[in-house]
């Protein structure tokens, strides 16, 4: 290294960090986000992976929808490891006049094969459990003892079943958090449901085997055994990786969008970066001109400053990393017991290595184009520190560099992602927005050139301003609209989701659900339903069709691979789905190609799928699709591809069947009912006597629940995207304060030619509001504009411009910049006219 460099920073660098203050938070702020976003999400994917197999409830796990393993299979499985057989299905709690639906986990005497269940009320699951003066004791999660306001002690019908609440339960060995977070839930012994008749083939249940193998055996392994002795026609086989799939992609999602917040955060910091980096060489415009006077190469001087700019970055990254590594810990202080998900707290070397990596890339690209104008500048201008205009251009060298820093960034940030598409395409749009901004800047200072002309007083002093040399706009634009664009986009998309929950989908979906309707009695339910005023004969108002629950086994004659299904698709896949069959079509089904089959058809199974889900599956028109129904596999022809649209009232299924080819089966039915709230209560009690066993889902509670819990993540999500606006900001401060010194000696000049105090307020504040205010409009426009696809492709919602909320973002912002201006003009007016120009 060059020594003449080193020593010139190290002694200039002995005077202090004084003005680097906005210029170090720019780059704390930005790392401090991609910092905690990485551990965060981390020490939550490591907690989740060493509780995968305590999460999944033994080493390996087979299930089944709407049967039970037969006895070769129990057979199979006991031969090779312990078992432990649970049950899940819904059921009706009834309390005196009260109904609602309870979820039904139904365990065996080997339950739990790891950990243990921990209860209230009683010594143990088993205590509880226990069947006891004719009654099967059952736990109750403290959701459903408020729901139904009950306590340990009482009875509850649980569908046919009357059942003793003996325990309360706390916790289980195979999930997260606080038991019936979502809804009442109940734990009852296998042996109950046996008793009533609710498990035989064909009704609405799912049934687990966890599994505990001995040392040394593999999942992988058993696995393949399944596969080689029952072939295609087996139960299905979950790892502990199933077991948290969802949970690792959802926390994907999380890093990417924090990660790419802080990004943001570094490149609307970046004027902050540039305006500190500038004002720090122009300080130094007398060591740099004397150094060029006698001679010093510009390779020395670009070093020297290099490593001035460089420290001081790695100072802020450093700061930032520091904080950022604290946060995991910080969380679990403050938020730690309403996280319910398992975390391993330490530090985590690479999360902050990248961190500081893009921190120091962010300085690097937005330094080297005002040190290379400085390195680059002739000595006469800088011995005369002339204006804008004397300044060279950026040369090649540093142009190089900083482009090459950028491109580095977005390397680094991509290739280290976890969804490297969506990443990029963030990316891609914050850059996009970045240099309209920069163009919007060049804009409103060329605009109020050609303006000024024509306009006098006050309002050529402030068009003055804003197309000058010093005005304000280069830095308000590009700082203060990237972070308005990104809260906006932020603030829209929630706004249209949680109206979408509360008022669209509460219009337009059922009032009720209802759902194992048994075959035989399908005329007495629609007779009940009728005489409780629901018109059956209005579609639009209630609808009763047979189901079944299946699951994709096979597409284009050839078994499925997962992991060929496109990612956004892959939930129609993963699991069992509810599947109609239809004969005539119905009024929603929006064919988008191929054609419905005929009223009367009774041939071989044909399939309608929705539209999307097929691109997903890579299948179309004329290609076939298995089906595992009942324990068979069942193969139809794809005849039809529908939009559908899953706010709306009818039959919204990823796969419609025709009918003619599981009519034996005499499979369940289900209804959706819209009716007036005032309604619902009676048709609960009404099929409570004819229809025990049958499950009323209400929407408007689940929908309220959902509004609840949205509501509450949107607050965090607008707090996160904040982090931008705060960068914005900083760099606002920052410009503040450098525009109450540059405006000090024209302050003292309007006092001196008769200006009043109030005309000097009035001229900053009036430019400071225009800046921001055409900066806020563009914000505003360019997050709508990109809030507008997610909402309406992505979500496949109903669009609402949220007029409140994105013009009270805009008019706070506007309102910022104003009083930024008040305040510029309050300090400048606070010195002496006479002191000033004496100085001046």
């Amino acid at each position: 290294m060059n020594k003449l460099a080193l020593t010139i920073a190290a002694r200039e660098l002995a005077g202090g960090l004084r003005g680097f203050a906005i210029y170090l938070a720019c780059i704390a702020l930005g790392v401090l986000a991609i910092a905690a976003a990485g551990s965060v999400t981390e020490g939550f994917s490591r907690g989740l992976v060493s509780e995968a197999r305590t999460m999944l409830g033994g080493d390996a796990m087979f299930t089944a929808a709407q049967r039970r393993a037969t006895p070769e299979e129990k057979a199979w499985m006991g031969a090779r490891a312990k078992v432990s057989e649970l049950i899940s299905l819904n059921v009706m709690g009834e309390v005196g006049e009260l109904r609602r639906q309870v979820d039904v986990r139904a365990v065996d005497a080997n339950h739990p094969l790891i950990g243990a269940d921990t209860v209230s009320g009683a010594r143990d699951l088993d205590e509880a459990l226990a069947f006891k003066d004719g009654r099967w004791g059952v736990a109750v999660t403290p959701s459903l003892l408020d729901e139904f306001n009950v306590k340990i002690g009482d009875e509850i019908q649980l569908g046919s079943i009357t059942a003793t609440i003996r325990a309360r339960l706390d916790g289980v060995a195979d999930g997260i958090g606080t038991p019936g977070a979502f809804g009442p839930e109940a734990t009852i012994r296998i042996a109950a449901l046996e008793e009533a008749g609710r498990l035989t083939d064909g009704q609405l249940f799912r049934s687990r085997y966890r599994l505990l193998l001995p040392a040394g055996d593999t999942g992988d392994e058993i696995s393949k055994a399944a596969e080689e002795d029952w072939g295609t026609s087996g139960l299905r086989y979950r790892g502990p990786e199933d077991a948290i799939d969802g949970l690792q992609r959802l926390l994907e999602m999380l890093n990417t969008f924090l990660s790419v917040i802080g990004i943001a955060a570094l490149v609307a910091g970046g004027v902050g970066i540039a305006q500190a980096s500038t004002a720090f060489l122009q300080s130094r415009v007398p060591s740099i001109a004397a150094f060029k006077a006698l001679g010093a190469q510009a390779s020395t001087i670009r070093m020297a400053y290099l490593i001035q700019l460089g420290s001081l970055a790695l100072l802020g990254a450093l700061i930032g990393v520091t904080l950022g590594a604290a946060m995991p810990f910080i969380l679990a202080l403050f938020v730690g017991d309403r996280i319910p998900l398992p975390t391993i707290l330490k530090i985590y070397p690479w999360p902050l290595l990248q961190a500081v990596l893009l921190g120091l890339l962010a300085a690097a690209m937005f330094a080297f184009p005002p040190l290379g104008r400085a390195r680059a500048t002739r000595p006469a201008a800088l011995f005369r520190t002339l204006g804008a205009e004397d300044q060279a251009r950026v040369p090649k060298f540093e142009m190089t560099a900083s482009i090459c820093a950028g491109i580095g960034l977005l390397a680094l940030a991509v290739l280290t992602s976890a969804t490297p598409l969506i990443t990029s395409l963030l990316l891609a749009g914050a850059a996009i927005a970045w240099f309209f901004f920069l163009g919007l800047a060049r804009l409103i200072r060329f605009s109020a050139r050609r303006l000024v002309g024509a306009r006098k007083g006050f309002a050529r002093l402030v068009l003055a301003n804003l197309g000058g040399p010093g005005s304000l706009a280069p830095t308000v634009a590009p700082a203060l609209g990237l972070g308005l664009a990104l809260l906006v986009f932020v603030v829209t998309i929630q706004a249209n989701i949680l109206r979408q929950v509360n008022e669209t989908a509460a219009t337009n979906l059922p009032s009720l659900f209802v759902t194992q309707i048994p075959n035989a009695g399908i005329d007495s339910f629609d007779k009940l339903m009728a005489g409780q005023g629901v018109d059956i004969g209005d579609p639009e108002s209630f609808r009763r069709i047979p189901f079944v629950i299946g699951r994709v086994v096979s597409l284009k004659g050839q078994p499925l691979v997962e992991d060929s299904v496109a990612r956004s698709e892959r939930w129609v896949v993963e699991g069992e789905t509810q599947m109609p069959y239809i004969a005539r079509q119905p009024p929603e089904a929006d064919l988008v190609e191929g054609e419905w089959w005929p009223e009367d058809y009774t041939g071989p199974l044909l399939v309608s799928v929705e539209a999307d889900a097929a691109r997903g599956l890579g299948i179309a028109i004329g290609d076939t699709i298995g089906f595992r129904v009942f324990g068979r596999d069942i193969e139809g022809t794809i005849v039809s591809l529908r939009k559908v649209d899953w706010g709306s009232f009818g039959a919204n299924s990823a796969f419609i069947l025709s009918p003619g080819t599981l009519e034996a089966a005499q499979p369940q039915h289900i209804a959706i009912v819209r009716t007036d709230p005032a309604q619902e209560p009676e048709i609960i009690r009404a099929l409570s006597g004819a229809f025990p066993d049958v499950v009323v889902f209400q929407t408007r509670a689940a929908l309220a629940a959902a509004g609840r819990i949205l509501g509450n993540i949107s607050i965090a999500i607008t707090a996160a995207a904040s982090i931008v606006l705060l960068a914005g900001l900083l760099v606002l401060l920052g410009a503040f304060a450098a525009m109450a010194r540059q405006r000090r000696s024209e302050a003292a000049l309007l006092k001196t030619f008769g200006a009043s105090r109030a005309q000097v307020l009035g001229l900053y504040s009036a430019e400071f509001a225009i800046s921001g205010a055409v900066a806020s409009l563009f914000g505003s426009a360019i997050g709508v504009a990109a809030a507008w696809p997610v909402v309406t492709l992505q979500f496949e919602a109903q669009w609402a411009m949220p007029w409140g909320a994105v013009g009270l973002v805009a008019a706070a912002a506007i309102l910022v910049a104003a009083i930024g201006g008040l305040l510029v003009g309050l300090i400048t007016l606070s010195h002496s006219p006479a002191r000033v120009l004496r100085d001046f």
